[in-house]
């Protein structure tokens, strides 16, 4: 079964990833959890981020058995901790009834 893609804006993906407690079921094991691209920022990249030196630009993405249920990116920070909001940014996010992306 195929579901419809929708193109949304970020802050719509963002409340159904909230809801949806993606990140929290993440970790707690519910999804294989798999980093797929993982960059160290330059100081000026890191500035204009508006983050910390050695901040990591990370790309993330979640599995289960029926295959990719979310990707997003995230700053990791040196201290372990997610920058910005201290969630990730989701980009792709696949739901029981159709699946959500952003443009950007």
């Amino acid at each position: 079964m195929s579901l419809e893609v929708q193109f949304v804006s970020p802050s719509i993906i963002r409340e159904a990833f909230n809801s949806g407690q993606f990140w929290e079921r993440a970790r707690q094991g519910e999804f294989r959890v798999a980093l797929y691209e993982d960059n160290h920022l330059t100081r000026g990249k890191a500035r204009s981020a508006g983050q910390p030196y050695c901040t990591r630009s990370q790309f993330v993405r979640y599995f289960d058995e029926d295959g990719l249920v979310a990707a997003m990116h995230q700053y990791r920070r040196r201290d372990g901790a997610l920058g910005v909001s201290g969630m990730p940014d989701p980009k792709y996010l696949r739901l029981e009834d159709r699946i959500l992306k952003t443009n950007d």
